[in-house]
């Protein structure tokens, strides 16, 4: 008796982790592709007018730190030729001195390439961000009178073909330029 049960109890259990499983319907069926768009949000970035403006920005922050570190650097390379020109006729400690300097300049100006690095890094970080922050509001206003269900970000790395009727990307660069000039 006892090992009718435990047969009984194996086939029941058995069959639970064996049956199908239910069949998951949706509440309302959606329309194909209808409900879907692509966003291109690299060339929102890039071509609205503020993208612009701000890559004019970076461009001009970077080339005016260039130009400074560059001055330096050239300063400190004749100060190193002027050293090895006078170097023989130095006293040890003297040349010890002024090599010390040399790469004291050197440093420096290694570390101003730091800074405006990380300067135009930071600034194109929050330009960045602060494009995106009003691209995001522009798409959820395009989406909700087009009836979309998700805009998807486009990439070549994440999609490889789509149809071009479903990307909203010009019409989102036409209302964020107009909306903020």
């Amino acid at each position: 008796m006892n090992s009718l049960r435990l047969v009984l109890c194996a086939s029941m259990a058995l069959g639970a982790v064996f049956a199908p499983a239910p069949v998951v319907q949706a509440a309302e069926p959606v329309e194909e592709l209808e409900r879907v768009a692509l966003l291109d949000l690299q060339r929102c970035l890039t071509q609205t007018k503020e993208g612009k403006r701000a890559k004019k920005e970076l461009e001009r922050t970077f080339a005016k730190g260039q130009l400074r570190i560059e001055k330096k650097a050239k300063t400190l390379e004749q100060s190193f030729r002027d050293l090895q020109a006078k170097a023989p006729m130095l006293a040890q400690a003297e040349l010890m001195k002024r090599q010390q300097e040399l790469m004291a300049a050197e440093q420096e100006v290694q570390q101003l390439s730091a800074e405006l690095e990380r300067k135009v890094a930071n600034d194109e970080a929050q330009l960045t961000e602060t494009i995106y922050e009003k691209v995001e509001e522009i798409v959820k206003q395009v989406a909700l009178e087009d009836k979309l269900q998700v805009v998807l970000v486009r990439s070549q790395l994440n999609i490889m073909y789509f149809n071009p009727q479903l990307d909203i990307t010009n019409r989102v660069i036409v209302r964020y330029d107009k909306k903020h000039k």
